[in-house]
């Protein structure tokens, strides 16, 4: 009989660690505030993130603990694992060490755990609020089964040996072959609204660990040899339904790891010499590499975060929180000596954001959740645009003009002058926009602009 914990080394492969070394803070120049602050654009976000080819810039300052709420999800007997979040629920596997695994979840909002129906011998589960989707083993190989929350009714995605789902949108992304031995596997992906399965691979490697933005409308997942060596990362783009269009990601011969809110494609990647975070716009920008000392894994996206385990001066793994649009990072637990693995993360969601994640307990592994805010301000964010302008080493009298129109913003912000707030910031955007190609460079109108238009979003402005 497998054991889930044999699954979950199969499923996450946790990497060698490295030189132990403490963090170092880093900050992304030229990625600011966006709209994911606001609750009613949680985990579809789809306004434009600004991503400057500018390289990453060192901080020395110390690296905070966020401040939050940590509660165990399940702590007891058996290996809780897997774990996964969307709003105000947590699916995860329990295997009680006798042969017997199930799906359970936690409702957050009213503390209650519920077990999903099934088999026994159900793994490696996905959701996203709604749904909540999962690997049962049966006679013929392992299926995907679906089970929808409000109706508490469960469907089974067409096919066997299909298992490993991530859900998004209406579309569930799935692995197709063996967990284990040497045979290639393939990446599909079910469409709940027209019951169709479209697959995305089709060749002799070893396509692996799908992952979907929540729009459903991109895919991600690693393409490795059969040995699950020398792994790329791929994407692949909804047209319409059934129709994709695939993209070769990153080549490294050691990139895992990969997930996308829509937008930005994030993964890990050893081309440096050890395990970090790189990321790219979906649509293929120039690539982003976010150069933390030490080894990255179990990479998670949501909305403006990235969540990851990082390797800590004990060679222990702690999580730690990257915000894209403030370029600041944070640490959330503290563990010396104890790894927490296997983390997931929903940002936004009614003004909320959770993570949760596995841990060693007494021989097994338990599950938390940790739920926090970030609240960065109007002021935060004028500000870090005029230290953005400042950063470009403009003309002077270029300069002027631009620092001038957001200083105007902000003493009409500290004066409650919402509308004159708004003027100042369009104001910014047109002079941004005028001398895109002139003054300022394409890429630098565009930070700008990209910025300054989610300031105007989130002051509220007609």
């Amino acid at each position: 009989m497998r054991t889930i914990s044999t699954i979950i080394r199969n499923r996450r492969r946790l990497r060698s660690v490295g030189v132990a070394v403490l963090l170092i803070a880093l900050a992304l120049a030229g990625i600011n505030h966006d709209p994911s602050r606001a609750a009613a654009r949680a985990t579809t976000q789809s306004a434009a993130l600004p991503l400057s080819t500018a390289p990453l810039l060192p901080q020395t300052t110390t690296i905070p603990m966020l401040p939050g709420t940590t509660q165990p999800i399940k702590v007891g007997p058996g290996n809780q694992m897997n774990p996964h979040v969307a709003c105000s629920l947590a699916s995860y596997t329990n295997d009680d060490f006798e042969g017997t695994s199930t799906i359970k979840y936690l409702d957050f909002a009213t503390n209650t755990e519920h077990v999903l129906p099934g088999n026994g011998l159900d793994r490696l589960s996905d959701t996203d609020g709604q749904r909540i989707a999962f690997t049962q083993l049966e006679g013929d190989g392992d299926h995907i089964v679906i089970y929808d929350l409000a109706s508490q009714t469960t469907i089974s995605v067409p096919g066997n040996k299909n298992w490993d789902p991530a859900l998004g949108g209406n579309l569930v992304a799935f692995v197709h072959g063996s967990p284990f031995g040497s045979d290639s596997n393939e990446i599909g992906v079910y469409d709940q609204n027209t019951g169709s399965v479209t697959q995305l691979t089709n060749d002799t490697l070893n396509d692996r660990f799908p992952a979907v933005s929540p729009d459903g409308k991109v895919v991600v997942w690693e393409k490795c040899q059969p040995n699950g060596t020398g792994c790329d990362i791929y994407s692949a783009t909804q047209i319409n339904p059934g129709s994709f269009t695939t993209r070769f990601v990153s080549s490294a011969a050691g990139d895992f790891f990969s997930d996308t809110n829509g937008q930005f494609l994030a993964y890990i990647s050893s081309k440096s010499g050890e395990n970090d975070i790189y990321f790219q716009r979906v649509d293929g920008s120039t690539e982003m590499h976010l150069s933390i000392p030490g080894d990255q894994r179990d990479l998670s996206m949501s909305g403006n975060l990235l969540v990851f385990e990082s390797e800590t001066a004990d060679l222990s793994y702690d999580i730690f929180l990257y915000d894209l649009t403030t370029a600041r990072l944070y640490q959330i637990t503290n563990t010396p000596g104890n790894s927490e693995t296997l983390s997931d993360v929903v940002a936004g969601c009614n003004g909320i954001n959770r993570i949760v994640y596995a841990l060693p307990g007494a021989g097994d592994f338990d599950v938390y959740g940790f739920t926090f805010q970030l609240n960065d301000s109007i002021v935060d964010q004028l500000n870090d645009l005029i230290a953005l302008v400042q950063s470009f080493n403009l003309p002077e009298g270029t300069e002027a003009s631009l620092l001038s129109k957001l200083q105007d913003a902000l003493a009409a912000v500290n004066a409650s002058d919402t509308a004159s707030a708004c003027d100042s910031v369009t104001a910014f955007i047109n002079a941004s926009q005028a001398q895109s190609g002139k003054k300022l460079t394409a890429n630098q109108a565009t930070q700008l602009v990209d910025s300054a238009t989610q300031a105007k979003f989130d002051l509220g402005c007609q």
